[in-house]
């Protein structure tokens, strides 16, 4: 099945059975509906043409495969979105891409592929497409200066750096996208982030360091992974007003 090409459609609200939390009481109907305020947010159209190539292939290439959802903000979400979205009470013991690829298989990764909705231009919504693209180059780039700020850590340490370092900004898209959540207009956009994380069940460590508040952190390791972070996003930051006073062309 070829993953829709409508951005619009990608702003339909993502549906999570109530099922899907093991151990928890069924859902009210309140509770079910803020758990569905945030689609997923869409991949980029290459990154998922590649993947569906990849999955399908006779001889699956699972580095490849990591290589690619990893460097996509919409193929980790909802890769993320999988792992810890479904019934399942075996989770990874930390973020790493690679090692949630094994796990949920290449069944569960076919269907991603499938399913996937893609980061498209609307009539007349070339400004907004560009921005979208600008958005996913930035993010993993703040992905990767993060990871490599946590290099010498643990394997846990840096997996989480760049994962965080991928979604810290995440409460953007909602304004980029032009999704409509009543309730949350006003908020700042960590708020918003932190809301969208916890709705998609994400893990707590991940929820905080997309709210960005040090002192509301649980942990000194969070606190000490959020200054990683956002010394990543001063990172790139200045190197990207350099390339703009330079005007060096921006390449991912």
């Amino acid at each position: 099945m070829l993953a829709e090409s409508n951005l619009s459609k990608s702003y339909r609200k993502a549906e999570l059975p109530a099922d899907c939390f093991p151990g928890r009481s069924p859902q009210t109907k309140t509770e079910a509906s803020q758990k569905m305020e945030f689609p997923f947010p869409p991949a980029t159209p290459g990154a998922v043409a590649l993947l569906q190539l990849l999955v399908t292939s006779n001889v699956a290439d699972l580095e490849a495969i990591t290589t690619l959802i990893r460097n996509d903000l919409g193929l980790t979400v909802q890769l993320l979105g999988l792992a810890f979205g479904q019934a399942c009470e075996r989770r990874t013991r930390h973020l790493s891409v690679g090692e949630l690829v094994v796990h949920l298989g290449l069944e569960k990764l076919r269907t991603m592929a499938a399913e996937s909705q893609v980061l498209s231009c609307p009539p007349g919504g070339d400004a907004r497409f560009r921005a979208c693209k600008a958005f996913w180059i930035e993010a993993r780039r703040r992905a990767r200066a993060a990871e490599e700020l946590a290099a010498g850590t643990s394997a846990a340490i840096r997996d989480t750096a760049y994962v965080g370092g991928l979604l810290c900004r995440i409460g953007m898209l909602p304004a980029l996208l032009n999704w409509k959540v009543p309730g949350i207009e006003s908020a700042n956009p960590a708020e918003i982030g932190s809301h969208m994380l916890k709705a998609w069940n994400f893990p707590p460590v991940l929820v905080e360091l997309v709210r960005g508040d040090e002192g509301a952190c649980t942990s000194g390791k969070t606190r000490r992974l959020l200054r990683l972070i956002r010394a990543a996003d001063r990172q790139v930051a200045a190197a990207e007003s350099i390339r703009v006073a330079n005007r060096i062309p921006s390449w991912p």
